[in-house]
């Protein structure tokens, strides 16, 4: 583990820190709060796989590495006085560089709100690549924040914030010093964690509030809290911090009705419930109730009629009324259909939670679905706080940033990024998954011995996807790889043997490796088209095997000609991922969602 790179805080700071937050140090100083808490018992729950740590999987080349490399670039750069200042000029300390402007500032939106997500993001890209530089970065941001969080009277950066968005903040300063804590090893980030909590929970609403909607009050999202405040009890040894966590779990209005069986996804405020799902994913792993699990499952296939093509959801923000044509009406009112860095986050990190639980490919086809389309879309950052935010995928689609700066998607993005090495390999006792066609490699510590796989491939450009065994160990383990749902005539050989494949399964491989073994996996992406909404069948989308395809540079009124799709598509020549056709004489053209940068572009057509 990392030595911290940082100054601790001083005894004297922290004593004046508990003092200041001594009003909320027990729940005995809260007694509505108090007598609120279940008595919950930690438990075991059984899982199918487990995902590696961060720095057990490299990748090597291709799409996601490259925005893996620019994102990690990006935020490495933010300057350390720019994104301190406003905790700084809160605490009345010495506060040099510019305004961050936009939601950061004292007097916008969530003051200092993706402080704690920079911190986060940045702990889990250096854990993933060994960038001492970026250790360093954490740990001063660490020590910058906590001098000024323990001389400042009030915890939040302004008024907004502690008024409106009290545990929402908390829970970004939280995951941060999490992070810091375990994967950067800043031992100031675990003597904080607790300073924190305390010196904040006085605003934080006593009750676990749902939030309806996108404008209607209240705004906090208390349920979000769970999650982490599990492993502040793991890291500090304190079950008051577990009890906190299943006390803001949202049992009556989220995993009570979702496990059975309801669908009250309509309605709700689209990304912090599905982000709240992940706190059920840690209730089921701390305390052992099977409901949590249930709910998950539900909520997944409850979201399926939810998703656009590029498997985002939540028009403004908002799960919809089912069987109304509701996504097809939102294409035209409005611009703001998936809010992609937020939700990308939730959803992915929702599909390895199911992949952890149940090890069901169909997990996994979501998750690659959602990674290409929405996240690895995203258009890159600017160097003054612009951002994106939404996807939008009307008639005449723009990748936009966001109308005020540093908005809170600037936070979950290097987080969904910085998590890619975790999206492509999951293990068991003696069962490596390959669950993302990209190249890269895996190291795999196991009682056998380690062993080392390589993955070479331009999947998605072609289907050739070729897996090497480096170092076997003791040889005895099994191959796992993911047959999506959708391909047609996939093969797989070892050392140039046939085996059998099912699409929509999990192709099993077990016998003894050794050093020099290969398994190669051809997966065909045949070109098909995805309907928006039961109500309007002949919307569509074009899809490649996982991968959106949009048509550029659309012309008024395309959306309302009929096109024979996708069997009017051509390749065009010298394109590996480029279709054409002609439509009234004029040239239209589909490429990959995720490659489209300025044009404008269309994504659902009216088909023939």
């Amino acid at each position: 583990m990392h030595q911290s790179h940082g100054a601790d805080l001083s005894r004297r700071d922290v004593i004046h820190c508990a003092a200041c937050a001594g009003a909320a140090t027990s729940f005995a100083a809260a007694p509505a709060l108090a007598a609120a808490l279940p008595a919950a018992k930690a438990g075991k729950a059984p899982v199918a796989m487990q995902e590696f740590p961060y720095g057990a999987v490299t990748l090597t080349g291709g799409r996601l590495k490259r925005h893996f490399d620019h994102i990690h670039a990006h935020y490495l750069a933010l300057d350390n006085d720019r994104v301190l200042k406003v905790f700084r000029e809160n605490a009345g300390l010495p506060a040099p560089g510019p305004d961050m402007g936009g939601w950061y500032d004292r007097d916008g939106f969530v003051p200092g709100l993706t402080l704690g997500q920079y911190i986060s993001g940045l702990a889990r890209l250096a854990a993933a690549t060994n960038d001492k530089a970026a250790h360093a970065k954490v740990a001063a941001l660490v020590d910058g924040f906590g001098k000024a969080f323990v001389k400042a009277s009030n915890p939040y950066a302004g008024p907004k914030a502690q008024q409106q968005w009290a545990a929402y903040v908390m829970d970004k300063y939280v995951v941060g010093l999490i992070d810091a804590y375990r994967l950067s090893g800043v031992e100031q980030a675990k003597t904080l964690l607790p300073i924190v909590i305390e010196k904040c929970r006085p605003y934080i609403s006593p009750i676990s509030r749902d939030r309806v909607g996108k404008v209607d009050p209240p705004y906090d999202e208390t349920y979000v809290m769970p999650e982490n405040l599990f492993h502040v009890a793991e890291i500090t040894g304190d079950d008051r911090y577990r009890q906190m966590a299943v006390h803001y779990l949202l049992d009556k209005e989220w995993f009570d009705p979702l496990a059975a069986g309801q669908d009250v996804l309509p309605g709700k405020h689209a990304y912090s419930h599905t982000i709240a799902l992940s706190s059920g994913g840690q209730a089921y792993l701390h305390l052992g109730d099977a409901k949590y699990r249930k709910a998950l499952e539900n909520a997944w296939t409850f979201m399926e009629p939810q998703r656009f093509a590029s498997g985002g959801w939540g028009p403004e923000e908002q799960f919809v009324p089912l069987h109304q044509g509701r996504l097809a009406a939102s294409l035209a009112s409005s611009k703001a259909h998936f809010e992609t860095p937020c939700g990308a986050f939730a959803d992915l990190k929702l599909a390895r939670y199911l992949i952890s639980f149940t090890g069901d490919a169909r997990y996994g086809d979501g998750l690659e679905r959602t990674l290409y389309n929405t996240i690895l879309a995203t258009r890159f950052p600017d160097s003054d706080g612009g951002y994106p935010y939404y996807s939008d995928y009307g008639a005449a689609g723009e990748k936009r940033y966001y109308h005020q700066k540093w908005p809170c998607c600037s936070g979950t993005l290097v987080q969904t990024v910085a998590d890619y090495v975790l999206n492509a390999y999951f293990h068991d006792d003696r069962s490596l998954l390959v669950n993302l066609y990209t190249p890269s490699e895996v190291r795999w510590q196991r009682p056998g011995g380690q062993v080392l796989m390589s993955q070479e491939t331009d999947y998605p450009a072609a289907d050739a996807v070729r897996l090497t065994v480096r170092e076997a160990g003791d040889g005895r383990f099994a191959m796992k790889l993911r047959i999506p749902a959708w391909t047609k005539g996939a093969s797989l050989k070892v050392n140039g043997q046939p085996q059998a494949v099912t699409p929509g399964t999990i192709a099993t491989v077990d016998r003894r490796w050794k050093a020099g073994d290969t398994i190669d996996l051809v997966v065909p992406q045949p070109l098909r088209t995805l309907p928006i909404d039961d109500r309007n069948p002949n919307t569509q989308a074009v899809m490649r095997g996982a991968i959106m395809y949009v048509g550029i540079n659309p012309w008024d009124g395309i959306e309302k000609q009929a096109i024979a799709l996708p069997r009017a598509l051509e390749p065009m020549p010298g394109a590996d991922e480029a279709y054409r056709t002609t439509v009234g004489g004029r040239n239209l053209v589909f490429i990959p969602y995720h490659t489209v940068d300025t044009e404008r572009s269309t994504t659902y057509f009216k088909t023939a």
